[in-house]
């Protein structure tokens, strides 16, 4: 059974949770009624509290931290892309690929908030090593992992805009035909042969010129290239210039009326 993509970018908060409760469980087991919170660098306490208060604390923290995800979770995926602040957004709002900017935000956003349990339960941790006088209860040491904590966030962000969401390069090539795909259109396509069939127009070389057809009366091949006017009263031939007004001499005209043939004598042939 395949997870889907929206889980398994949900997948860093849930480690850390499970992380965390384990955490909870052991404290509230092995922390003392009256706990240090904060030390001294002498050595003193600065801050104490009780188990009951402590594990309420970084339970309402945890839980605060869930809740927060959530909404960011749901706010970018239900806001117009148009709202959205990407780097490379021409390329990240694209229709074609809206839904992997969706996932790449719900994944950064889950690794933000992951981190921030892992810091509310490293405190729980060193609450727990730091009882007594031992090396863990140095006064420094919460102060360590909450720098550590900030570098990781900025550095996280820093990462996630500048990495996270990078456009890979490619070819000069090869990105026509990456926008082709993208749009639904063939990335090969063959030119459409003209309407006479020539070899030019499938990519071949330009066919020769044919020669000027001869008609009836024109000079043969053997002689010029300028060919005769054509004759007069050639029947069945269209002259080129206009036709005189009063005659019809190739019979293409309108038909005439019938006229009777004149007898040459005699009475008529019945």
């Amino acid at each position: 059974m395949t997870v889907p993509p929206l889980l398994r970018a949900a997948v860093p908060v849930g480690i850390a949770l499970a992380a965390a409760a384990l955490v909870l469980v052991t404290a509230s087991q092995l922390l003392p009624d009256r706990v240090t919170v904060v030390h001294l660098r002498e050595g003193g306490t600065a801050l104490a509290a009780s188990r009951s208060d402590l594990v309420l604390i970084a339970s309402v923290l945890l839980v605060g931290l869930v809740l927060a995800w959530l909404l960011t979770a749901a706010a970018l995926a239900w806001t117009p892309v148009r709202h959205l602040l990407v780097p490379h957004a021409e390329h990240w709002k694209a229709a074609p690929r809206r839904r992997e900017l969706r996932l790449r935000l719900a994944r950064w956003t889950a690794r933000a908030f992951a981190a921030g349990v892992w810091f509310v339960t490293a405190l729980v941790v060193l609450a727990i090593a730091g009882q007594g006088d031992g090396p863990l209860s140095a006064w420094w040491l919460p102060l360590l992992v909450s720098g550590l904590y900030v570098l990781v966030v900025l550095g996280g962000f820093a990462w996630a805009f500048g990495v996270g969401f990078r456009v890979e390069a490619t070819s000069p090539t090869a990105a026509p035909a990456a926008r082709q795909v993208a749009d639904g259109t063939s990335v090969s396509r063959r030119p459409a042969p003209a309407p006479d069939g020539s070899p030019a127009a499938r990519g071949g070389a330009p066919a020769p010129r044919p020669a000027p057809s001869t008609r009836p009366g024109a000079a043969s091949a053997a002689g010029p290239r300028t060919a005769a006017p054509p004759a007069s009263g050639v029947p069945g031939r269209r002259p080129a210039t206009r036709r005189p007004a009063g005659g019809d001499p190739d019979r293409t005209g309108p038909p005439r009326p019938y006229q009777p043939r004149p007898t040459r004598g005699g009475p008529p042939r019945g």
